[in-house]
Parts: C-alpha cells; structure tokens; sequence
C-alpha cells in the first residue's frame, strides 16, 4: 500500500512568511496572515511598512524549509489600516512552487 502524501491546504488566514526590504531600505523577513489568494495575485497583512511596486519574496508553507514554496512578486497595492497594519496586494512575478 503507498502512503499517499498529503499536500498543505493554502486559504484565507494562512500564515506566509514575506521577505525584502521596507520602504527604508531594511531587510526583513517576518510571518504575515494572508487575506485572499487567487491565480497570479494576493493579498496579506503587514506591520512592516513597505512601498508599492517593491519586490517581495513569499513563503506560502513557512514550516517547510524547502525552495519549491518561494514565490517572487511585486506590491501593487499598500493600503493603511486603523488598526497599525497594512493590507498589501501583491502581482506574482515567478512561481517556484511545484
């Protein structure tokens, strides 16, 4: 019998793992919740302050170490929340995911 591997489910507030650098310029690596995921864009929420059309690195499975989960994008959107956050919406540029 063949053990069947099961694969992580990715929806609304799942945790990711973002990587770049902030609207100051700092390198940063930090967990975020996402908030909707669709065919080549997405969106999360952020206390890191970022700026739009900045490049991000994303983890979508941040308990795996592996490569294959990087997906490469650009922000399109960063909207300011009351609550200190950010909504940040994001165009995916490369997907290593497989």
């Amino acid at each position: 019998m063949k053990e069947e591997i099961l694969e992580p489910v990715i929806g609304d507030d799942s945790e990711i793992v973002v990587a770049g650098k902030d609207m100051f310029g700092a390198v940063f690596s930090e967990k975020a919740k996402l908030i909707s995921l669709s065919r080549d864009e997405f969106s999360f929420s952020l206390f890191r302050p970022v700026s739009e059309d900045a490049a991000l690195q994303v983890n979508f499975h941040p308990n795996t170490s592996e490569d294959a989960f990087w997906v490469k994008g650009r922000i399109v959107k960063v909207r300011i929340r009351l609550d200190g956050m950010q909504t940040v919406g994001v165009k995916i540029v490369n997907s290593s995911i497989h």
